[in-house]
């Protein structure tokens, strides 16, 4: 039995003594501050300029998705808003084709598309 006890204490040291401390993501002044520039991203040309150009207050959130083809955009529309996302797409359009991107997507609020269009094609 006292085997067991000090082969549980030993083992439950070993773990605790592994864990790392809940600060050691914590920078000090002693960290090396970094001396790049982030990285862009792919499709940071489109999202920024779509962003730019959004003026509807429905809209959420402008971001590049699908391999960097496709400018999809979150709005709080709801389902029945589809002539609001139809102007949406038809703005991000203007600007939205640099790169790879291919095509614009504007979602409602519970992330169903109600507009989409392709380079070169109206928004429907």
């Amino acid at each position: 039995m006292k085997i067991r006890v000090a082969l549980v204490a030993l083992l439950a040291t070993v773990s605790l003594t592994g864990c790392a401390s809940l600060f050691d993501d914590i920078p000090d002044a002693n960290d090396d501050v970094p001396t790049t520039a982030p990285v862009a991203q792919c499709g940071d040309d489109a999202q920024k300029a779509v962003a730019k150009e959004m003026t509807s207050d429905a809209v959420e959130v402008v971001k590049v998705i699908g391999s960097c083809t496709q400018v999809q955009i979150s709005t709080s529309l709801g389902p029945d808003d589809k002539d609001a996302a139809r102007e949406i797409c038809e703005t991000a359009a203007k600007v939205a084709y640099v790169g790879d991107i291919k095509v614009v997507s504007v979602e409602d609020a519970d992330g169903h598309e109600l507009s989409t269009g392709f380079n070169g094609t109206p928004c429907i």
